[in-house]
């Protein structure tokens, strides 16, 4: 089983409480005007990676990452797959699982119910982005995003989170293919200047 995937990378310290895990998945139908990871949409035959090599991937991370973060793309484009590489990271210990979806958490809980009756999606934001509908948030794009929290051990850690007043910005490098990439929620006033998704030999 495979999932096409943009980035794997470790650590990421700004889409999630914490030191954690980012896995950015290549391909999305919903094509949010205005987004700012458009080099995200396409379903690219070459990003196809086993999930037993993304499992492995993970495994190198556990002593240090302390969640794991999920977007893209749009996950739940590909959620067979998704589903099974989250079943197996819980599998490892992996306790704290944050999704960013385009979808809204209702048409996802109705629609794949599975992940949330097997307690595999701890925290999700939600909601397509929407421009011209800026937020003060720092944790989401647009302001009719929403933040479902199912995991309630989680509470503190997360709100903590939520409340932080200055966005965050990380460079990261793909040490695979050398490229480098910005990574965070920038306001909607820096995107024209600061995408998600800044490539750079």
């Amino acid at each position: 089983m495979h999932l096409n995937v943009y980035l794997l990378h470790f650590p990421v310290r700004t889409l999630g409480p914490g030191t954690r895990t980012g896995l950015w998945l290549q391909g999305c139908g919903r094509r949010c005007p205005g987004c700012i990871a458009p080099d995200s949409w396409d379903f690219v035959p070459e990003s196809a990676v086993l999930v037993d090599d993304i499992i492995e991937r993970l495994k190198n991370y556990l002593h240090e990452a302390n969640g794991l973060t999920i977007s893209g793309g749009e996950p739940f484009d590909q959620p067979e797959a998704l589903f099974e590489l989250l079943r197996r990271a819980k599998g490892l210990g992996v306790n704290d699982v944050l999704v960013y979806s385009g979808f809204r958490a209702d048409e996802l809980t109705e629609s794949h119910p599975k992940f949330w009756t097997d307690k595999l999606i701890d925290a999700l934001v939600d909601g397509p982005f929407e421009l011209g509908n800026p937020t003060g948030s720092t944790w989401k794009g647009s302001e009719n995003q929403t933040f479902t929290l199912w995991n309630e051990s989680l509470a503190p850690r997360y709100s903590l989170w939520m409340q932080e007043a200055a966005r965050r910005l990380q460079w990261v490098r793909d040490f695979k293919s050398g490229r480098r990439y910005l990574v965070g929620i920038p306001r909607q006033g820096d995107t024209p200047r600061l995408r998600l998704w800044i490539p750079h030999s």
